[in-house]
């Protein structure tokens, strides 16, 4: 019989205790305490008031920050995979691919903006601070779902993701955590605050955690994806009296790590000799690196001015960001290079054989800067109507550089592109949304924004060397190794919202929701090879939104089932897309405009508390996402007139949207026991499922992910007043490896991954 290891041993117990009940997700709802004998109400702010989640009328999910803490969540990658149905690629860190109900962009260029916005305390995030940021001491995260263009600041047509701090208080409290794990991890986080004069109160916290690589370079000798992240936030609040309350709250974020690992999962007939038989080891020419830099101020003010509340949000935020890739997936020894007297590859004097197909090294810098002014009264009105009005501003400076240094040996090319994007825009908008009780349980909410988007666009284009696209040209069509070009455009939009919500019962609540979304429009650049062409925008794009949702609580609270029923058409939907522009060369990656796209699906969401000690949850979410207007691709094929490959235009209506899995769920517990008066043991799990999906429009087999299962549970005892607490936990704990982000190229698939099974021990103070 083979031996079982020690750590194998600690597995095998981990999930066989796991499986005793449904694996908890924490998900929506904080998991009661002990005989609580129900589930807690959750107040969401999600519509720019606090209400209860059962009677906002919308579809939003929540996970408290005490929720986060006992499971261990250290990244936003790991709240998107416990929510069905969302989609998440952290490949690049400035380039994040981040999709939810079916909708997401990616931000390469500096014109382009998500569909999926990030606010810190309703500040906006712009570019990828929102998926780069420490998460520090929160109250809560909320994610909503859809178009959110009447309330939100800034671009919203996919949907919202809010993180909420704890705000400060004449109560002291006070944490500590501090854990390891394999992969040499260890990460400790702190947190204090409490009263510091008279209506003078503050907070501060800090994180730092670090693990080694989850790959090896075997070239360099050296860890792949390796992480050392710091972050620091402090809050001071002034209270004088119950009408006024001022928040100045500043964050720093700082991230060191290595480059993201690409593995040849599926190699050309040429590459077959260079695939790694280790996933995840390899040699490679360089190791990589993902930084990041962030932080802001802000400034928040309410005031109560009787007949309502006027809050004044000021902010300031930077980011820079700088990654450092090998795209190509694998190793070109340079030892075996021919060179002629310019010092470049002769390529007619090299056996290729003994090269892969390419080498592409990508070296990103970008730099964001951002002011926000967000102004809005909420009225306290005695009768049936009420209102919230608000006017709101932005301004956002992007410097990008993009430098590719790359070798196709099958093309007989060689060089260097640089591509400098930058962008100044300015947005305007102003909103009104007033709520009308036409009975006691019967209630009507509608609104309407109004956006101006104003944009100025520059970009510069060198190459060196051999072009890896069509040669440049200036502006009177001559050859030229260089250019430069710029822009201005201005877009704007009406964006009304209608909402029905009936109240038919105490624990009932229905709603139905029209909402419309929108995108400003923006330029590629960088993948422009004449000034025309830099200056050619694509469009904005709009949404229809279509929602019936019931909130309904059953069993002396003890049963929660939500339903979610939605429909959302997209015009001109921004989709990233592969196009051919020379046949002798590689496809580019652009946002292309799909004249017409439809989501429609269904999200369930339960939570049963069936005895005391005990809370299950279950997330469910279906999931129909099609181009449903023209979206041409360009593939290569063969054609035998010509002895050749020629790019054919393909039209992609009907196919399956990009990272849209049909099916999604999550399921989970939590389950509690006393062991003593004053120690409680508890098991917690969470199994969270994904259908097949395409990482590309073309729904093409060879990028298809398969559905894939990751599981994640901790075990550990903890002080019935819930001061202490000791888990042993697992993330990822059967090591599935699946693929977070794939490309087909050069006939060859190349793939990156998520993390693979990591597991530690914590132990957390909180006082």
């Amino acid at each position: 019989m083979r031996k079982i290891s020690a750590g194998n041993r600690a597995f095998l117990l981990l999930g066989t205790m796991s499986a005793l009940v449904t694996p908890e997700l924490v998900f929506a709802q904080d998991a009661p305490a002990a005989g609580s004998g129900g589930l807690e109400e959750i107040v969401v702010t999600a519509r720019k008031r606090e209400e209860n989640l059962q009677s906002a009328p919308l579809s939003v999910a929540a996970f408290s920050g005490d929720a986060l803490e006992k499971s261990g969540i250290d990244e936003f990658s790991e709240i998107a995979s416990r929510v069905p149905g969302f989609t998440f690629n952290p490949d690049n860190v400035s380039e994040p691919n981040i999709f939810l109900r079916g909708i997401g962009t990616d931000i390469e260029s500096a014109a382009s903006n998500p569909a999926i916005g990030f606010f810190l305390n309703d500040v906006y995030l712009s570019r990828a601070q929102g998926t780069a940021i420490e998460l520090f001491d929160l109250e809560r995260v909320e994610i909503v779902r859809g178009p959110q263009g009447t309330l939100y600041g800034k671009n919203v047509v996919g949907g919202a993701i809010n993180f909420i701090t704890r705000k400060p208080t004449d109560e002291f409290r006070a944490g500590a955590e501090a854990g390891i794990g394999n992969y040499g991890s260890f990460d400790v986080k702190a947190n204090v605050s409490g009263k510091l004069g008279e209506g003078l109160s503050g907070s501060l916290a800090a994180t730092a955690r670090h693990h080694d690589g989850y790959a090896r370079n075997t070239f360099t000798g050296n860890d792949v994806e390796d992480l050392d992240a710091y972050g620091v936030m402090a809050q001071l609040r002034y209270q004088p009296d119950d009408r006024l309350d001022i928040l100045l709250t500043g964050d720093l974020t700082r991230r060191r790590g290595g480059g993201k690992w690409i593995d040849i999962q599926t190699p050309s007939t040429h590459n077959i000799p260079f695939v790694n038989p280790d996933h995840r080891r390899g040699p490679n020419n360089i190791d990589g690196s993902q930084d990041a830099d962030l932080g802001g101020v802000h400034l928040s003010v309410d005031y109560d001015a009787g007949v309502g509340t006027i809050t004044s949000v000021t902010a300031y935020r930077e980011a820079r960001f700088q990654s450092r890739n090998n795209d190509a997936g694998s190793f070109i020894d340079f030892t075996k290079m021919i060179y002629d007297t310019n010092g470049r590859i002769d390529f007619g004097a090299i056996d290729h054989s003994l090269f892969n197909d390419d080498y592409y090294i990508n070296d990103k810098d970008e730099k964001a800067k951002s002011f926000s002014q967000d102004l809005r009264f909420r009225s306290d009105f005695d009768g049936p109507f009420n209102l919230l009005a608000g006017l709101y501003y932005q301004h956002e400076s992007v410097d990008r550089t993009e430098i590719a240094d790359y070798i196709f040996v099958e093309y007989y090319a060689q060089g260097k592109e640089i591509a400098q994007t930058r962008l100044k825009s300015d947005t305007w908008a102003a909103f009104v949304e007033g709520t009308f009780d036409i009975t006691d349980t019967l209630g009507v909410t509608a609104g309407i924004r109004y956006t101006k988007d104003r944009k100025r666009f520059g970009v510069y284009r060198e190459t060196i060397g051999d072009f890896l696209g069509a040669d440049f040209a200036d502006e009177n069509g001559n050859f030229t190794r260089a250019f430069s070009a710029s822009a201005r455009q201005s877009w704007d939009a009406w964006t009304p919202s209608l909402n029905l919500h009936w109240q038919p019962a105490k624990d009932v609540y229905l709603y139905g929701l029209v909402s419309k979304g929108y995108k400003s429009g923006g330029w590629n650049g960088e993948n422009a090879t004449n000034p025309g062409e830099a200056r050619v925008a694509y469009d904005p794009e709009y949404a229809w939104n279509y929602e019936v949702g019931a909130k309904t609580t059953w069993l002396d609270n003890r049963l929660r089932f939500n339903l979610t029923g939605f429909w959302t058409e997209y015009k001109d939907l921004q989709t990233q897309q592969f196009v051919i522009f020379d046949p002798n060369l590689p496809a580019d990656n652009v946002i292309s405009n799909a004249g017409k796209a439809r989501v429609k699906g269904i999200e369930l969401e339960t939570a049963l508390v069936p005895v005391d000690g005990l809370t299950l949850f279950a997330n469910y979410t279906y999931m129909d996402a099609k181009i449903t207007g023209d979206l041409i691709s360009t593939e290569l094929q063969y054609d035998p007139s010509c002895f050749c490959s020629v790019p054919v235009p393909t039209n992609l209506k009907g196919n399956i949207l990009r990272r849209s899995p049909k099916n999604s769920f999550s399921v989970g517990g939590d389950l509690t026991v006393p062991v003593s008066s004053r120690i409680n043991a508890f098991l917690r799990a969470d199994y969270n499922w994904t259908d097949d999906f395409f990482f590309d429009n073309e729904n093409s087999a060879r990028t298809l992910q398969k559905s894939v299962g990751v599981l994640n549970g901790s075990i550990g005892v903890t002080t019935d007043d819930d001061k202490w607490e000791f888990r042993i936990w697992a993330k990822n704990l059967t090591n599935e490896l699946y693929e977070s982000g794939k490309s087909d190229v050069i006939g060859s698939v190349l793939v990156s991954y998520n993390p693979p099974r990591t597991y530690g021990a914590t132990i957390r103070w909180k006082y």
